[in-house]
């Protein structure tokens, strides 16, 4: 006879618990306190102490200029490294990370009835999703869809930031922080991750609230993730700093995959780097994306699923001892339209329908909109396909969140 839905939801659960508690063998003494209970179906994580995960919320900045805390040393480029010659034999076939980038704030409506729609999906298969917005759609959203802001604020979810252009971290649009000193580099690059960015001019507005402050204000945590996507490292290093001292406790050193097979947990300036070992986004690296080809001929050369599927057989046949970290990386905005984001136009040349140059200042806002919408048919395929993608690795596999991996890895040497 057939289990039930709530005999297999707990059943998931439960050993998603097991498999997080193997590799909790290895973090610090507060960490391991880390303790899972099921409760309505669902995986909840409560942490051992506040020392762990401080999540209290960010008041609003005021107009006085913010002191900078004295810029300590610039340390090495190699990030601490910890061995895993005691992780225990994984009891899952690989921790996967649904992780969801929010940054259309072009078509702000769209964008908040998707992500309502992945948080039911992700409640529907007891998962949490790790969602990544940036200070512009939390704005959007905020001041026209606050339903959505509550219902994240209400929802188990894992909130994460990152940034767009024209904010000054972004290759291209980084001149203002070249030839800095260290010092006022720092408080630059808080300045920024304090007050809102000028859209039309990338300055700051000093006027309102704005980057990683503002999101925690807004939804009342602190983001667990913050990316530096600058190519600089000097400016990658500051602002690593400027996002620990901020609450952050993750960050990025590759995009979806390069984590080390023995020493799949690193930190870089007090921020433990996000493992991805592989992903689910593309069939080969390239722009082939899976979501858009789910409405033509060859969708199922390009299943997310079965691009799982081969990439777990493909580990498990190295025998490498330890379960893999996969990303599965999506943009809110690929559910509902093609081609580039909608602000792509402002702030970079457009060519064949691919990004180009960055522009400079000062911006268009009113440049035409590159991108189209899909089709219904093509919407509802992709949808299909993704949750297809999340039943799956709800029932096979143990799905976290950076939370969960922050509260899994040992603690920085």
């Amino acid at each position: 006879m057939k289990s039930s839905l709530t005999e297999r939801t707990l059943t998931r659960t439960t050993k998603n618990a097991r498999a997080l508690r193997d590799l909790s063998t290895l973090a610090c003494p507060l960490q391991r306190a880390v303790r899972f209970a099921v409760r309505s179906g669902f995986l909840l994580l409560a942490l051992a102490a506040p020392a762990c995960n401080a999540l209290s919320p960010t008041a609003a900045p005021t107009t006085e200029a913010t002191a900078a805390p004295a810029a300590p040393p610039i340390p090495s480029d190699t990030p601490a490294q910890l061995s895993t010659a005691t992780l225990p034999p994984g009891q899952t076939a690989g921790y996967l990370t649904f992780v969801v980038n929010v940054h259309d704030w072009t078509h702000p409506t769209e964008s908040a009835d998707i992500l309502l729609q992945l948080i039911g999906l992700f409640e529907k298969y007891g998962v949490r999703g790790d969602f990544y917005f940036t200070a512009e759609i939390t704005r959007q959203l905020a001041e026209t869809r606050p339903d959505v802001i509550e219902r994240f604020k209400n929802s188990n979810m894992t909130l994460s930031y990152h940034v767009r252009p024209p904010h000054p971290l972004y290759t291209g649009f980084d001149d203002r922080l070249k030839g800095l000193d260290d010092a006022t580099l720092y408080q630059t690059l808080l300045d920024y991750e304090t007050y809102a960015l000028d859209l039309t001019t990338g300055d700051l507005d000093r006027s309102r609230p704005g980057g990683y402050t503002y999101v925690a204000q807004v939804f009342g945590r602190k983001p667990a993730v913050a990316p530096t996507p600058s190519g600089d490292p000097r400016l990658k290093d500051a602002a690593q700093r400027v996002y620990a001292g901020l609450g952050a406790q993750m960050t990025l050193l590759y995009h979806e995959e390069s984590t080390k097979v023995d020493q799949p947990f690193e930190y870089v300036n007090g921020l433990l780097v996000r493992p991805s070992d592989f992903s689910v986004t593309s069939i080969d690296g390239s722009d082939n994306f899976w979501w858009n080809f789910m409405s033509k001929p060859d969708a199922a050369q390009y299943n997310p699923t079965v691009m799982l599927q081969t990439q777990l057989a493909e580990w498990e046949s190295h025998a490498y001892g330890r379960p893999p970290f996969v990303t599965a990386l999506i943009h809110e905005n690929n559910f509902y339209r093609g081609g580039p984001e909608g602000w792509t136009s402002i702030y970079y040349t457009v060519e064949n329908g691919k990004r180009g140059d960055p522009l400079s200042p000062p911006f268009d806002l009113s440049a035409p909109d590159p991108s189209r919408p899909r089709t219904e048919a093509d919407k509802a395929a992709i949808r299909a396909a993704y949750e297809e993608l999340v039943a799956y690795a709800a029932a096979h596999l143990s799905v976290v969140t950076s939370e969960d991996i922050v509260a899994l890895a040992p603690a920085e040497p």
